[in-house]
């Protein structure tokens, strides 16, 4: 979820790039926002991943309103297993919303709304496939390293500053933060 935000003052909006057009000068300034990671999956983009503009909202590609607000780098594999159809998702939490990490949460290994009866983030966490199989295992896998190598360092600073440095560590940071309770710059 952290990788979901937007900014005003983004280069995207700054330069009028357009899709497809400007496809890869876009990809590559919203990898560079969502600081290197899959906006929806929050894995670590490496140099050897295929990654692709997402189109948050399918029904707006090629049409106005297609723009900055409705585009994503994520991962190839996170893009072709994201739903086509959005209707059957609707209503919809905005994927920028500064509401979604007070709507959304993470619990015992997966996404979950805060409040039960909110559909809209039930929607999102749906959508997004967040608590599909796949990702699910990735990101405990995932945990389950880092658990361990935290044991390697003396102390938990130690650790933190380890994580700072290495960006493929901070993959599934919404999990690692919630299933290790700390705090991840």
């Amino acid at each position: 979820m952290r990788y979901l935000s937007k900014t005003l003052d983004s280069r995207v909006i700054a330069s009028d790039w357009k899709y497809p057009s400007d496809a890869r000068a876009i990809r590559q300034e919203l990898i560079r926002e969502q600081r290197g990671f899959c906006a929806y999956s929050e894995r670590f983009i490496q140099a050897t991943d295929s990654c692709d503009v997402e189109h948050f909202d399918p029904r707006l590609k090629y049409k106005v309103g297609d723009d900055y607000w409705n585009w994503y780098a994520v991962l190839h594999w996170m893009n072709s297993h994201k739903a086509r159809n959005i209707e059957p998702f609707l209503p919809l939490l905005n994927p920028f919303s500064p509401e979604l990490p007070s709507r959304i949460c993470y619990e015992a290994g997966q996404f979950v709304e805060a409040n039960r009866d909110d559909i809209e983030a039930k929607n999102l966490i749906r959508y997004l496939g967040w608590n599909g199989p796949e990702l699910a295992q990735d990101r405990s896998r995932h945990v389950r390293r880092v658990r361990e190598l935290r044991s390697f360092f003396a102390t938990d600073r130690e650790f933190l500053d380890y994580l700072c440095d290495d960006p493929m560590s901070k993959s599934f940071i919404t999990a690692l933060e919630a299933e290790m309770d700390i705090s991840i710059k």
